[in-house]
């Protein structure tokens, strides 16, 4: 994985951001897993003498051209230890199903909330994104949602919604992994999202 700036992968992160995303998807796979994962390598584009990363990471990071992390093939395959084979065969056709459901018929509407559901866990959710996954330029996608009087906002926000209220009355998953997983940058986003669907905050909810 590496970090850049989207569009432009030529551009500089800061390294206070390049250190933070790296820290927390190390941080995911440490509790996820139950195991102290530790990168094979770390690059980055600039480096600062003194930095926390290097004792949390547990590896020396390298000056390179771009901002690196790279894992061992045998930790990304470790399973979660929260794993019930039950309930993740369970997970990916009901969301799919529930999804389906809000629309009868195969509208672009539903092909989109289709892609968001398979693109959200891995970061993926621009229109962009999509649009590239059901093979249609953005302007078409744009379009083809306007004339089912909708927008792609709309069906992202739905998508989200439902997947939030099944990681959280299917799974033990955190507040805050659930918003990474839903693609929020701050968790108080997801909140305020959160309370605009339901009318209750997270923690009435639960």
């Amino acid at each position: 994985m590496w970090a850049g700036c989207p569009g432009d992968p030529a551009c500089k992160l800061p390294l206070f951001l390049a250190e933070s995303e790296f820290a927390f998807l190390i941080g995911i796979l440490r509790k996820a897993t139950g195991k102290s994962v530790v990168p094979v390598r770390v690059t980055f584009v600039e480096m600062l003498a003194g930095s926390a990363f290097a004792d949390y990471a547990q590896v020396m990071p390298q000056q390179s051209t771009h901002n690196r992390i790279t894992f061992c093939r045998t930790d990304l395959e470790l399973p979660f230890i929260t794993y019930n084979e039950a309930m993740w065969d369970y997970f990916q056709p009901e969301l799919t199903r529930r999804l389906a459901d809000l629309d009868a018929e195969e509208s672009v509407s539903t092909r989109v909330r289709s892609a968001l559901t398979e693109l959200l866990p891995g970061g993926l959710f621009s229109i962009d994104d999509v649009a590239e996954k059901l093979g249609m330029s953005r302007r078409t996608l744009q379009r083809k949602l306007t004339e089912e009087n909708t927008t792609f906002q709309k069906q992202l926000n739905s998508v989200r919604e439902v997947m939030a209220l099944h990681y959280i009355e299917n799974t033990n998953i955190s507040t805050a992994d659930i918003a990474y997983l839903l693609g929020y940058s701050e968790v108080n986003s997801f909140l305020r999202a959160f309370s605009t669907w339901t009318g209750k905050n997270l923690s009435d909810y639960r």
